[in-house]
């Protein structure tokens, strides 16, 4: 498998995060990036092999074309389409929107588990974001 360089950055930091929230049921192929506590902020990004999303805080940063975003045991779908923009759970954001530290975000229903994410997929735990699950 040929990786690209943001593989090899994702899987860096996964592989020497200081703290795991992800549960052990992820695949081990699924590469897994904790961003510190801090605000995230959105950046809708051409790059040459297209459109992708990018996650940066003050101190770090991910970016992809698709990427989960979750706390461990929920991964939600971060998205960004090629001439629309970014979008989350099928939610247009705007260039600039944030997840603020200490933010709830409402998870709607068809979520996936984080135990379901596939080999290859990008998996980003956000420590400083809560996540609401839908009520039954």
């Amino acid at each position: 498998m040929k990786m690209t360089g943001f593989a090899v950055f994702a899987l860096m930091l996964a592989l020497f995060s200081p703290a795991s929230t992800v549960a052990d049921t992820v695949d081990g192929r699924v590469f897994q990036v904790q961003l510190p506590r801090e605000d995230v902020t959105l950046f809708y990004v051409e790059a040459r092999s297209g459109f992708t999303v990018k996650m940066e805080t003050e101190t770090a940063a991910v970016e992809g074309q698709k990427l989960y975003v979750g706390d461990g045991k929920v991964a939600i779908d971060l998205v960004a389409h090629s001439t629309q923009g970014i979008y989350l759970q099928g939610v247009k954001y705007r260039q600039g929107d944030q997840f603020k530290n200490g933010a709830t975000i409402k998870v709607l229903a068809g979520f996936k588990q984080a135990a379901e994410l596939k080999p290859g997929d990008v998996y980003v735990t956000l420590p400083g974001v809560a996540f609401e699950l839908p009520k039954k």
